[in-house]
């Protein structure tokens, strides 16, 4: 059994950083790939790794454009590309915070003038967050955090045992501290440069900074920080990295879109 890896198509907070794309990372263990996020130019970096129609379900991890917007060029991509192979089910899975399949109806009805457009290809499912499901032989868990919407980390258990964990946008929280328990990657954002760019009130907050994402770390007893969603640049990415690692003594990476990350 090979190890579980995680790619990353998208890195971007919601203003995109020059060349880059938002939230979208891919997961693979053997020949079953899963898209966690589809943000805006997310969807045409996944065909660099699989064929679109052989992905085993799409995980959104919360409903604001730069985590899902891209269902709908991947919408396309699934339409006008080769059929699904049959093992995998003639509709792409897509799982969505609750609530989600009569948003994402809402759009189709915008954008097609028919609410039910994306379950041509879609097959939408709320998930719940006392519920495990089993995406391309991976336990996917959803653990509600704080942000701005409702949103979701997502907690990943391979076969083998390893754990992935996506802290999908959120503000430092006790959910997210469990959600990341142990984890032997913890992919967390820090779209912040501190936490005065965030509301001054602390149940108000929605993101994190880096320097906080490494106290989520050490709480959780995370084996390897991996940090994303944040602001690149020269002047920025040592700033990010010392930030996390004064507060995390594991390894402590900036998400570089395009490469690929083992998971334990």
């Amino acid at each position: 059994m090979a190890a579980l890896t995680l790619t990353v198509l998208g890195a971007s907070p919601a203003a995109p950083n020059p060349g880059g794309a938002c939230s979208g990372y891919l997961l693979r263990q053997d020949d079953a790939w899963v898209l966690v996020d589809c943000g805006s130019g997310v969807a045409g970096r996944i065909a660099q790794y699989v064929p679109p129609e052989r992905l085993r379900g799409v995980v959104i991890s919360h409903l604001h454009p730069d985590h899902y917007f891209d269902l709908i060029p991947l919408y396309y991509l699934v339409r006008f590309g080769p059929r699904r192979p049959e093992a995998l089910g003639a509709r792409l899975a897509v799982y969505v915070p609750p609530g989600g399949r009569e948003f994402l109806s809402r759009l189709g009805e915008v954008i097609g003038d028919r609410p039910a457009m994306l379950e041509d290809y879609f097959e939408l499912c709320d998930y719940a967050p006392d519920r495990v499901y089993a995406i391309g032989g991976l336990d996917f868990t959803f653990h509600r955090v704080q942000h701005y919407v409702l949103s979701h980390a997502v907690r990943v258990r391979a076969r083998d045992g390893r754990v992935f964990v996506f802290s999908s946008d959120v503000a430092p929280c006790p959910e997210v501290i469990d959600a990341a328990r142990d984890a032997d990657l913890f992919l967390c954002e820090s779209a912040l440069l501190d936490a005065s760019q965030d509301e001054p009130e602390p149940g108000r907050r929605g993101h994190t900074s880096a320097a906080e994402a490494g106290r989520a770390a050490a709480e959780a007893n995370a084996r390897h920080l991996l940090i994303t969603h944040f602001r690149a640049g020269e002047q920025y990415d040592a700033r990010h990295l010392a930030a996390a690692r004064s507060a995390f003594v594991g390894p402590v990476d900036l998400a570089r879109e395009g490469h690929t990350y083992s998971v334990g």
